[in-house]
């Protein structure tokens, strides 16, 4: 889903891709590349204890001109 001030700025910007390592999100990013999407941000989702430093998800926001 895409907000409206994107869709009206001739943005179209996917849902978060969430993979379970760095390896696995990579070659998605690199897959929606060749389709023509640009990575905004990249991100990792902690585990839910603060003195543990593992993470669980890693995720992507990609998204792709429409002009």
């Amino acid at each position: 889903m895409y907000t409206r001030l994107t869709s009206q700025n001739g943005v179209f910007r996917i849902p978060p891709i969430q993979r379970s390592n760095d390896k696995e999100l990579d070659m998605a990013i690199a897959d929606l590349e060749k389709r023509g999407f640009n990575l905004v941000s990249r991100g990792k989702t902690p585990t839910q204890y603060s003195c543990d430093q593992t993470y669980r998800r890693v995720w992507a926001i990609m998204e792709r001109y429409k002009f």
